[in-house]
This record gives structure tokens, C-alpha cells and sequence, in this order.
């Protein structure tokens, strides 16, 4: 493995690395004092919002474009 694609490979991995503690600390912000903090009267923790479907959305088409790169790099 070259230097150059060395250097690619740990920037990419520092990048999901910043956007994944980046994702964990906005998690840890909430206040709690909303409707999902237990004392709602309702069952405790929250369910899962609306969000969650954006999430496979991007999940989805990152899959798409990956298979789809390693498809047309496999006929080259």
C-alpha cells in the first residue's frame, strides 16, 4: 500500500470517526425535561421518531452507490 492512499484511508477514517462523536455528544443534549423523560405518565423511554426513516433513506442509497462502484470497478 502507498503512502498516498495510506494518508486517504486515515483521513477517511478520522472523518467518521469526528462525525460519529460529533452524532454522540448532540445525542447526550437533550435536556430530558420533555415528554420522554418517565414522568409523562406514559411508558418510560421514548419511541423511535420519524428520523429514524431518513436514516435507512441514507443508509440505502450509500449502499446503492457503494455496490454500485464496486460493480463497475469488478468489469474494468
Amino acid at each position: 500500500m502507498n503512502t498516498i492512499s495510506r494518508v486517504k484511508n486515515s483521513c477517511k477514517f478520522l472523518l467518521v470517526l469526528f462525525i460519529y462523536l460529533l452524532s454522540t455528544i448532540t445525542c447526550f443534549a437533550d435536556p430530558g425535561d420533555g415528554l420522554c423523560d418517565g414522568n409523562d405518565g406514559g411508558p418510560d423511554g421514548c419511541p423511535l421518531d420519524t428520523w429514524v426513516f431518513v436514516l435507512a433513506l441514507v443508509a440505502l442509497v450509500f449502499t446503492v452507490i457503494h455496490l454500485h462502484k464496486k460493480q463497475k470497478s469488478l468489469q474494468a
